[in-house]
This record gives structure tokens, C-alpha cells and sequence, in this order.
């Protein structure tokens, strides 16, 4: 992996439930690393459904190998958010492909 290739700085983040003293449950998103790593548009698309038009952008990410990053994680760019589709690991678990999507939901 090329260091100069790694320009773009990315912040994952984790979805985590916890109780407030209240005893209410509080459902937010917390930020777990924030790294540089490569990121290429691989498509995007428009969409209409219901006569409302969604758009979807995927992006490829390259990065160092981490354990603590997987598909319940989520991506910021650019204050944009991305879902994280799938995290593969190379064979020397020295860097992740990711795949990710922005936009409209898959159910």
C-alpha cells in the first residue's frame, strides 16, 4: 500500500444503546477511530420511487488493517455518511477494502 495514496481523512463511527439515569434507552452514534485512507467513486444512480427522486453513490475505501472495523460501523466523509456494505481484509491482514453506499436504503 502507497502512504501517498492514503489522503483522505475518514471518521468511522459505531451505533451504541446505552440507559440514561432516567432509565430511558439512548440510541446514538459514538466516533471509534478516524484514519487516512483512499477512497474511489465507483458509481452512482438515480432513483425514482413514490415520485420522490433518491439518488445512491458507492465508494470504494482502501485502508490499514483494523479489527475494529466492520459492516455495523459507519463511514463520515466530507460530512457526508456512508453505510458500510462489506469489509474485506487482505490475505496479511495489512489493509481493508470497503465497500460502502450513501443515499437510498436496501431493505
Amino acid at each position: 500500500m502507497k502512504i501517498g495514496k492514503l489522503r483522505h481523512r475518514i471518521t468511522f463511527q459505531r451505533y451504541v444503546s446505552e440507559r440514561l439515569p432516567s432509565g430511558q434507552p439512548h440510541n446514538k452514534w459514538i466516533d471509534i477511530a478516524t484514519t487516512w485512507c483512499e477512497v474511489k467513486h465507483l458509481s452512482g444512480r438515480e432513483l425514482i420511487s413514490a415520485n420522490a427522486e433518491m439518488s445512491e453513490v458507492t465508494v470504494r475505501v482502501w485502508m490499514r488493517y483494523r479489527p475494529d472495523i466492520n459492516s455495523t460501523c459507519r463511514m463520515v466523509w466530507r460530512e457526508q455518511i456512508y453505510d458500510i456494505q462489506s469489509v474485506i481484509p487482505d490475505e496479511k491482514l495489512t489493509r481493508l477494502e470497503l465497500l460502502c453506499k450513501q443515499g437510498v436504503k436496501q431493505s
